[in-house]
């Protein structure tokens, strides 16, 4: 599988070029993608969010420089930033031998085993989808699936501004505390971690990874 790295790529940019990578595995699913991207700041709003988990008004949080973006994958909502990697691997789920279930738990297995190189002992957490280290969220899932093909992805936070989320209640959890790699000491950054991610990706869906 080929994968990019894409950084400062505005959400609806990256989900354009998503939904366009689809069209293709349609009929060509060998031209699985994985993108890997850091976003400005955003806060998106899944399928299952109306609003009601945004703390501060749309208009005031665009003026302060954030955008606000309705998406089509699945949860609530959730915040993109600098020093957030973000994997967006487009692929037909058949081609995996996947189902939408096995899907996400190798994605949450992926944040967990690149979170163990750096010693951070991570977990899933039966009743919420995601990546957590004791009770702190550090990474999110979300992602569309259409005719067997699989978009959006993971939010791993590695040294994301974590004040930046005080403006929502993330993927509607209450009281939820969210930590990065940073705040938990690895003191790394978005490049740091991509290959490491990489490698633990490739390992987990059983591909060979190529630089695109």
């Amino acid at each position: 599988m080929k994968y990019r790295i894409l950084k400062n790529l505005p959400y609806q940019a990256a989900w354009t070029m998503q939904e366009e990578l689809r069209t293709t595995l349609f009929t060509r699913p060998e031209e699985a993608v994985l993108l890997l991207v850091e976003h400005p700041r955003t806060f998106t709003l899944g399928r299952g969010e109306k609003g009601q988990n945004l703390l501060a008004d749309s208009g005031w949080l665009q003026s302060q420089g954030f955008d606000v973006v309705e998406t089509n994958r699945g949860g609530k909502i959730t915040y993109h930033g600098p020093g957030q990697l973000v994997a967006y691997p487009v692929v037909d789920l058949r081609t995996l031998k996947m189902g939408i279930k096995d899907f996400v738990h190798a994605l949450e297995q992926t944040m967990i085993q690149t979170l163990a190189h750096y010693r951070i002992s991570a977990r899933s957490k039966e009743g919420w989808i995601g990546t957590w280290v004791e009770d702190k969220k550090i990474g999110s899932i979300g992602i569309h699936v259409r005719k067997h093909v699989s978009i959006h992805g993971l939010a791993l936070n590695v040294s994301t501004n974590l004040e930046d989320f005080m403006h929502i209640t993330p993927c509607g959890i209450p009281d939820v505390t969210m930590t990065s790699l940073n705040d938990l000491g690895a003191n790394v950054s978005f490049d740091d971690v991509v290959p490491v991610f990489v490698s633990v990706f490739g390992r987990l869906f059983g591909q060979n990874m190529e630089l695109a």
